[in-house]
């Protein structure tokens, strides 16, 4: 049975101006386990739920999809979740709205009450049981996420958000989102610093108007679109005169393009950090008190008044802010000795200008699209090896924010509002970035690191990709406690839906040849809709390779790279969710004879998304050798004609034989474009040249 939440703000009355005083948002508590004969490894607990909840907003009400500590009630903001580096979390997650089934589409709006978390920032691994975004829950199902918190993890200000694909905007348009700060006791703050007090101050747009979006039967209430401020329409910020405080801000909207943050006159503000990252020196003087940052942006203020003064984000005011309480002169944004000062700065947050470069990647932003394809779960935007700095150039980022997820990137150079050297983890401008894969001497996680537009009605709709990162660390464990019974996906709620199929069994993996596994399993359920087949690199980092059809008890996996290990595993699905998995198993593909010969793979045309209404070209070519092996570093040579005429064009493969070739020229009728291959050449095998018009595809 689900619980419908009523939370009616307790408003503290300011006997001067009849407003409500503004608290901090509710800490969420975790519960400590010590190590003990039947718990190797020390940790905390805690449980996050999502429901349905009634909020009174000033004189309005809303009824929509909240976060709150079971037991505690479902609040808007969520409660504050505060770790500490070194530590490891078990996050248990229970959705509590009705239920309803996945669907199989893709890159649009759906499933309303079908959420997860997401912890934006953190410097945690991105796959399975850690903060991997791909797991979403049912109304009556859960899961339990684990948070290995780096013990050189910089101390800032966080945030999380609800984040299953094709429910994102809605569910953080009514208010699934709450505060996240790591602990910053180990980052070396100068006395005055680390004493000044905090405010947890979370500015969020709530968006009543979403409702419907996806089939959303549940926002109603007289509530307009609006800003709110740790849950309030208005109210008022106490603070003693001629006090220095640390106003920890976040920014939660759905529309993560830029706005100014502004605190009024009779009041002073310096920056002390940005999205979660101390300020190479600190601090920055904001000589207008104001600060422009994207809508899913963090930022760390000293503020200091001596006078009544007002908050506002763009031209509206959030808050009111009265002088009130007792003065401390003591504590500034200063070194002990008034000058400034920097934190201690953790290994994969190093300057990273002055270091060569280990790849470059091109990041092309679209209302629907990266690089021109929406999302798709079983192809990354890039493969990118554990080597070395990477560096990648943002186009369309100034419309369409771009966020990285697990790694923070630093500003090649200034970039609009964005500072030279600085680190920051939403990118609204067409900037060169940088951030360390280099595994030798930063931390690294293997496996799947998402990247996205933050507006989020454009993410839901298909401007996500992935990068799969070939080393580094893997994902996270559950800790070994006899009494943790700790599990990726359950059902708490036995009267929701139907119940998951049994798991499959008894898996086998039978090696074919140099690039073929044939795989066959037990199947153990009668009311599976189909098989969810996964595929690791032998790393165990797994990824979803293919959906297979009920009664499936075998499959053949093709294309794989000749002398290589896999590991395979699988898991029987319905309305209701997905089984256990079943047993894993690894085979080794075949050795194989390298070619001698280029030979086309495979070429397709399809068009670009270049903003405006304008369209590019593009050509997908991969190459082969003559025994079916993927060739890395082929160049590729050839010519756009029709709409588009374009000469002499050429990229190289990457290491799975493929490249993209996409026209300089854009224009807004693209209907008549083919690509033509004249050469292709490879330092160790013999070229493939083609006469004029031999090998060509068109749209």
């Amino acid at each position: 049975m689900f619980k419908r939440y009523i939370a009616l703000a307790l408003l503290l009355i300011c006997p001067s101006t009849f407003a409500a005083v503004i608290g901090d948002p509710e800490q969420f508590e975790w519960t400590f386990h010590p190590a003990s004969a039947t718990n190797p490894e020390p940790y905390y607990s805690g449980t996050m739920v999502m429901g349905e909840g009634s909020f009174l907003i000033g004189s309005d009400t809303i009824t929509t999809r909240a976060y709150g500590q079971e037991g505690r009630g479902l609040s808007i903001p969520g409660p504050t979740m505060v770790m500490s580096p070194g530590n490891k979390y078990v996050l248990r997650f229970k959705n509590t709205l009705p239920y309803q089934p996945k669907e199989a589409v893709h890159n649009v709006f759906k499933d309303p009450n079908i959420s997860n978390l997401h912890t934006h920032g953190l410097h945690i691994s991105g796959m399975s049981p850690g903060d991997d975004v791909s797991r979403s829950f049912e109304g009556g199902f859960g899961g339990d996420f684990v948070y290995d918190i780096p013990a050189d993890h910089m101390g800032g200000s966080y945030w999380y958000h609800a984040h299953h694909h094709g429910s994102t905007y809605l569910q953080v348009s009514g208010g699934a989102f709450g505060m996240l700060i790591i602990d910053d006791s180990n980052d070396n703050l100068p006395a005055p610093v680390a004493n000044m007090s905090e405010r947890h101050l979370v500015l969020g747009y709530l968006d009543p108007a979403v409702a419907g979006t996806g089939g959303d039967t549940l926002i109603s209430g007289t509530l307009g679109s609006t800003w709110t401020i740790n849950g309030y329409k208005g109210g008022t910020l106490e603070i003693p005169a001629n006090t220095w405080q640390h106003w920890r801000i976040l920014l939660a909207d759905r529309d993560a393009k830029e706005k100014t943050v502004a605190i009024g006159s009779g009041c002073e503000a310096m920056l002390l950090a940005r999205d979660g990252v101390w300020r190479t020196v600190a601090p920055r003087s904001l000589a207008s008190a104001s600060l422009s940052i994207t809508g899913a942006s963090r930022a760390d203020l000293a503020v200091r008044c001596q006078s009544s003064s007002t908050l506002s984000v763009g031209n509206t005011k959030v808050a009111d802010i009265a002088i009130a309480g007792t003065s401390d002169t003591s504590v500034h944004p200063f070194a002990a000795d008034g000058s400034s000062w920097s934190a201690r700065r953790p290994a994969y947050l190093a300057d990273l200008r002055a270091l060569p470069v280990a790849n470059k990647e091109v990041v092309k932003m679209g209302a629907r699209t990266i690089n021109g394809s929406k999302f798709d779960h079983m192809v990354p935007t890039f493969s990118l090896s554990p080597v070395g700095v990477e560096e990648w150039q943002l186009q369309g980022a100034a419309m369409h924010p771009f966020h990285l997820h697990i790694y923070h990137v630093q500003m090649m150079g200034a970039c609009g509002d964005f500072e030279d050297g600085e680190y920051y983890d939403v990118v609204s401008g067409n900037c060169t970035i940088r951030f360390d894969l280099n595994s030798n001497r930063s931390s690294v996680y293997q496996g799947r690191t998402i990247m996205h537009c933050h507006i989020l009605e454009h993410e839901d709709q298909g401007a996500m990709g992935w990068a799969n990162v070939l080393g580094g660390m893997g994902a996270p464990t559950f800790p070994a406690d006899a009494d943790g019974n700790f599990d990726d996906y359950f059902q708490f709620d036995s009267g929701t839906g139907p119940s998951v199929p049994a798991a499959p069994s008894g898996l086998m993996a039978t090696t074919l040849s140099a690039s073929q596994i044939h795989l066959t399993w037990l199947d153990n359920s009668s009311d599976e809709t189909g098989f969810v087949l996964e595929r690791s690199g032998g790393d165990g980092n797994f990824a979803p390779l293919v959906n297979l059809a009920p009664d499936s008890v075998s499959h053949t996996d093709s294309g794989l790279m000749p002398a290589t290990t896999y590991e395979y595993r699988l898991a029987a699905v319905n309305a209701a969710g997905s089984s256990a998995y079943s047993n894993e198993v690894r085979a080794s593909t075949d050795a194989s004879e390298p070619g001698s010969r280029l030979v086309l793979g495979s070429l397709s045309v399809s068009l670009l998304d270049a903003g405006r209404g304008q369209k590019r070209g593009q050509a997908l070519v991969r190459v082969l050798d003559d025994m079916g092996n993927p060739v890395a570093a082929a160049r590729v040579s050839g010519y756009f004609s029709g709409d588009i005429n374009e000469s002499l064009v050429s990229d190289d493969t990457s290491a799975n034989g493929e490249t993209v070739i996409i026209s300089q020229t854009s224009i807004k009728r693209l209907n008549n474009l083919s690509f033509c291959i004249t050469d292709i050449s490879h330092n160790n095998l013999e070229s493939l040249s083609a006469a004029p018009g031999e090998l060509c595809a068109s749209l």
